[in-house]
């Protein structure tokens, strides 16, 4: 099988449908296949089983209120600055931040087969503050990457 045709039956299979979600006035698109957890009465959480990939949603409400980007900077700094770089979702400041790292323990483990990439995406409306969290196996970058793009373009807040 070609990996157009792949992707095709992927897409036409609904191997990765995704579905409106909303959480504490965030709202967003989620896989509808996957494994669905609500760890917390702040967070939800969703995994594939077949390729490990993982998608974490939380989300805190702003206390006390603040402008949008005083709430974003904030955050960031709490999380350190290096790495980020600012974005627009759901018509308000986003920061996303890219890292990869390696499953398992010790040198061996370093090889392409256990490389995984992790976005952190962290956002602010002044009102609702939000940290998005993907990881995935870096060779299902094709697969995953649309995914996540979608994921990230339907990101909005409640009125």
């Amino acid at each position: 099988m070609t990996a157009l045709a792949l992707t095709l039956a992927l897409a036409l299979g609904g191997a990765d449908s995704l579905g409106k979600q909303s959480l504490l006035g965030l709202t967003f698109k989620a896989p509808t296949q996957w494994g669905k957890t609500q760890p917390d009465p702040n967070s939800l959480t969703w995994a594939d089983p077949s390729s490990g990939a993982e998608l974490a949603v939380t989300v805190y409400p702003v206390d006390p209120q603040r402008p949008a980007p005083a709430c974003l900077k904030q955050m960031v700094d709490a999380l350190g600055t290096e790495g980020f770089s600012p974005l627009t979702l759901g018509a308000q400041p986003a920061s996303r931040k890219i890292t990869t790292d390696y499953v398992g323990e010790g040198e061996e483990a370093k090889i392409d087969a256990n490389k995984v990439t992790t976005t952190t995406v962290i956002g602010c409306n002044g009102k609702t503050k939000w940290v998005l969290t993907w990881t995935s196996k870096t060779s299902a970058g094709s697969r995953f990457g649309p995914i996540l793009k979608r994921v990230l373009d339907s990101v909005g807040y409640g009125k």
